[in-house]
């Protein structure tokens, strides 16, 4: 399928507080059938849980309230504007350790989240969700001596071995084995009972349609199993993951919407690089299949592929330097199709295009310039900054989420990036970051090559 096909990613969505989120129009408190369930399976969890026989039960809650606050500037805005995103998150836990050793843990979070946005197109968001509902066990020698399985059933974050396909909040279950010199891990999650607004799935045109839609309670269903395998380490500490997922769409599509299956298959090898102390890497590769529906219209199969690497340099001894270097590519539609991912990460600040005909490299450095100093507080101040440069896969598809670009250029390069960080945790109960990153466009592929700003002021506190 060519890059201008139907398979095609909207505004990237995020769940992660402080960064791009979509939103639902219209103000109010988003409280429905949705959240009131699993609020109740919570509480039966743990009702459930405490009487279980536990050698040594414990508990533990408490709460987080974060604020951010990000400016944006560019050619679209007349003046700058503002959004103000506020989240108060209260926490309980239950752990302990059961006969023979096992261990089990229970975890739940509800949170408030309030959003304004300067922009008169903007409705105020108030969202009461709930972020997690977790239960771990962990059973010792079950498998063998030195191995331990672990258990976790619920609502929590699933993630795969790259972090660039699928890590996303989910319904479910998830199994790990580790042993020494391999591990396995099975987990199978279901979509479909987020709320809309804090969904990151959007895989499809009618995915992104749906997120200013107020009738859709829910987000897109999906059912996404994952199988991956961590072999046995190779030479000089050298280990290899290979893996698998599978994406089922299960929208009840109507006439003209899209649905989209898909399944990729992937390795992974990653470990120090000798003899240089300190410098590790990682290398993938990833095969994406699927099968593209618009009702009405038949079928398309798609072959799309996705590769990476990154190169990371840590020196504890000077300031607490870390450093990298990483570079990705993403299938557009020239050879292969237009590479998808379940929720692609952010893959800037100021310019955040989707990992769909993309090519990105980027470097980085942080280091703490108070380490050693008499006065603890000011040894947690971290500095660091980022530049990262955008390319076309193909330079006859589109760059996604990429407004104004001109089409009929052949330019590959898109434009770049320069991001710098300032972070303190002065207490550990409170936390405060500042991010500036200004993108400078290719002014022979947009329409508009203005410099784009953002900023953004965070602060974190925990009770």
């Amino acid at each position: 399928m060519s890059a201008g096909g139907g398979v095609r990613r909207g505004t990237r969505r995020t769940a992660r507080f402080g960064q791009e989120g979509g939103r639902v129009p219209g103000p109010g408190l988003k409280l429905g059938r949705g959240l009131r369930p699993v609020l109740h399976a919570f509480l039966l969890l743990m009702l459930v849980l405490a009487p279980v026989p536990l050698a040594a039960q414990q508990g533990d809650w408490g709460g987080t309230l974060d604020s951010a606050s990000n400016l944006r500037a560019d050619a679209e805005r007349s003046d700058p504007e503002l959004q103000q995103l506020l989240r108060l998150g209260l926490w309980a836990e239950v752990f302990g350790e059961l006969r023979g050793g096992s261990t089990v843990r229970a975890t739940g979070e509800v949170s408030y989240r309030f959003e304004y946005d300067q922009d008169p197109d903007e409705d105020v968001l108030q969202l009461l969700n709930l972020d997690l509902l977790r239960l771990v066990a962990s059973i010792p020698t079950l498998l063998g001596p030195g191995s331990t399985v672990e258990v976790t059933f619920g609502r929590f974050v699933f993630e795969e071995p790259t972090g660039v396909i699928w890590g996303h909040t989910g319904d479910g279950l998830r199994l790990e084995n580790r042993a020494p010199g391999w591990g396995l891990v099975a987990a199978g999650a279901y979509t479909g009972l987020l709320l809309n607004p804090v969904s990151a799935i959007r895989m499809t045109e009618t995915d992104s349609a749906d997120e200013s839609d107020t009738d859709e309670f829910f987000g897109p269903r999906r059912a996404i199993g994952l199988l991956a395998a961590q072999l046995p380490e190779l030479v000089g500490r050298q280990s290899a993951t290979t893996f698998a997922i599978v994406q089922r769409d299960l929208r009840d599509a109507d006439e003209d919407e899209e649905t989209l299956d898909t399944w990729y298959l992937g390795a992974l090898v990653d470990g120090p690089i000798e003899p240089v102390r300190g410098l590790y890497y990682e290398l993938f590769g990833v095969g994406g299949f699927g099968r593209y529906r618009l009702e009405g219209d038949g079928e398309t199969d798609i072959s799309s592929g996705l590769y990476g690497l990154r190169l990371q340099y840590f020196r504890e001894a000077y300031r607490s330097s870390r450093a990298f270097l990483e570079w990705l590519h993403a299938s557009g539609g020239d050879r292969l199709d237009p590479f998808v991912a379940i929720n692609a990460p952010g893959t800037g600040f100021a310019f955040s295009p989707d990992l769909t005909n993309l090519m990105l490299a980027s470097g980085g450095y942080s280091f703490r310039p108070f380490t050693g100093s008499a006065r603890e507080p000011i040894t947690t101040f971290q500095a660091g900054g980022a530049v990262r440069a955008f390319f076309r896969s193909a330079v006859d598809g589109a760059v996604f989420d990429a407004a104004g670009l001109n089409l009929e250029s052949d330019r590959r390069y898109v434009g770049s990036e320069m991001e710098l960080r300032l972070v303190s945790r002065p207490r550990s109960d409170f936390g405060l970051a500042f991010t500036n990153a200004v993108f400078i466009p290719n002014s022979d592929l947009f329409e508009d090559s203005d410099p784009r700003y953002r900023g953004r002021f965070e602060i974190s506190l925990g009770f």
